[in-house]
């Protein structure tokens, strides 16, 4: 008898590996030859609790397994009640079903947001590791990620030199997922021929994203709206809308952590040992980061975790949505 847990807890602030892991998820279904039957991907945001029900209860066609994906899975609970309705369901799931709940989370320092310690679901999950397990999917350290590169350059089928990974780290920082697109273009370069080296990437990978996201945040804080927007369109020129938008919620994110540093303590040398950043970064985290309340990173940021579901959907155009969104930004600190 299989005493292997059948449901798993995805969650972390890594999105590559999040997506890499539910890859592989699929694949196994796929490699069956019965997908269509034994997979099913869902999302909270926009499911009922009786079409969960349906899914997980569903009994597989013609193998031992079936694989349910449900993105969002909070969406499905909230409050007291709602947080035990989930529970129930959980606990009732056969084991004929492997269920993958996947939930972006983001480190707040020295615990998670979302599935944090006092998570009702952590605390579930620990109680029942006979049936859960919690795979955290954690963003390397920027310390860590040029090693990230080489390792990522050599599974995608090509090699990166350890000067020419540095250079990336600087410009993508440990956001594994537009580290990934510059690599698969830097190796395309190269034809998978030869190793990708420093030139490649400062011919390749346009300026700094960090610093120029910083510009941009820079234009906002001092009020000038048309030089973030020029800014934002130079950018739309050079970088594909996911990896921009990425940077974007990246340094959204770094605000408020930096806003929370400061908060509680006032050596800036705290922002750069606490985040993993380099001084020049921290230096211009906390010079920005003194422009915002934190009610005003806040909504920032929620507005962002708003877009991304819209442009996954296609709810919007991304590029007329960041327009706004950085007009929207302006027009908060002018009050």
């Amino acid at each position: 008898m299989d005493s292997s847990p059948n449901i798993w807890i995805l969650h972390g602030d890594d999105d590559e590996a999040i997506d890499l892991e539910l890859r592989k998820i699929e694949k196994v279904s796929a490699d069956s030859g019965l997908k269509d039957l034994n997979f099913q991907l869902l999302d909270g945001k926009n499911l009922s609790g009786d079409d969960f029900s349906n899914a997980v209860f569903a009994l597989p066609f013609l193998t031992d397994k079936r694989i349910v994906i449900l993105k969002n899975p909070l969406q499905l609970a909230g409050g007291r009640e709602g947080n035990q309705r989930l529970l129930k369901l959980l606990e009732s799931i056969p084991p004929s079903t492997l269920l993958y709940l996947v939930i972006p989370d983001m480190m707040e320092r020295k615990d998670w947001i979302t599935l944090g310690k006092t998570s009702f679901l952590r605390k579930w999950a620990e109680k029942n590791s006979d049936r859960a397990s919690i795979m955290e999917c954690k963003l390397p350290s920027i310390q860590a990620m040029r090693e990230w590169i080489i390792k990522k350059a050599s599974v995608l089928g090509g090699q990166i030199e350890g000067p020419a990974a540095q250079a990336l780290v600087t410009s993508v920082g440990n956001d594994t997922r537009a580290a990934v697109f510059e690599l698969e273009k830097l190796s395309l370069f190269v034809d998978y021929q030869r190793p990708v080296d420093i030139t490649d990437v400062q011919d390749l990978v346009s300026g700094s994203m960090p610093v120029s996201v910083f510009d941009m945040v820079d234009f906002l804080v001092s009020g000038n709206a048309r030089d973030a927007l020029r800014t934002l369109h130079r950018l739309y020129d050079d970088q594909e809308i996911p990896v921009l938008f990425s940077m974007i919620v990246r340094q959204f994110r770094l605000l408020i952590q930096t806003k929370e540093i400061l908060n509680e303590k006032s050596a800036s040398d705290s922002v750069q040992r606490e985040l993993n950043q380099i001084q020049y970064v921290a230096d211009k985290l906390i010079r920005q980061a003194s422009n915002f309340s934190m009610d005003q990173i806040n909504t920032i940021y929620k507005r962002l975790v708003d877009l991304d579901f819209e442009f996954k959907t296609s709810q919007t155009d991304p590029k007329a949505a960041l327009d706004t969104f950085v007009m929207e930004v302006a027009k908060m600190l002018q009050k």
